[in-house]
């Protein structure tokens, strides 16, 4: 009797926190921008070469503005996007991955999760292990 009440309270704890944790995630959640934007992106494979995009789009995060051009295509089990512009960067295969900067800078959040905001700039790199 004793085990499961430990159990129970245990359980009950464990929910709390990530309830918790969850709330704080979504509160913490970058601001976003309303309205029509125009941003460019630049997009560097693996061999260095560039592909640049402007876009005009309503989209209140980036992945959302990347979906609507097909520009990201695919997005693996972990929630990473692993084709962008045609070009695989999965780093569960090789070790490489897409790295983001807004303005030169590199992002504190992923695409799903970065603002779109009127103006900026947005960099997705091949970046090899």
């Amino acid at each position: 009797m004793k085990n499961k009440k430990l159990v129970l309270a245990m359980s009950a704890g464990l929910i709390i926190l990530i309830a918790l944790f969850s709330a704080l995630f979504i509160l913490n959640r970058p601001d976003t921008e309303q309205g029509s934007k125009q941003i460019g992106v630049t997009v560097v494979f693996a061999d260095k070469s560039e592909k640049e995009y402007t876009i005009k789009t309503d989209a209140e995060y980036l992945a959302d503005a990347l979906l609507e051009e097909k520009i990201i295509e695919e997005k693996s089990k972990d929630g990473m996007y692993t084709v962008i512009a045609g070009e695989r960067a999965d780093y569960t295969l090789d070790g490489s991955w897409w790295c983001l900067s807004v303005n030169g800078e590199m992002a504190s959040v992923g695409i799903n999760d970065q603002p779109v905001t009127d103006g900026e700039n947005y960099e997705l790199t091949n970046t090899p292990s």
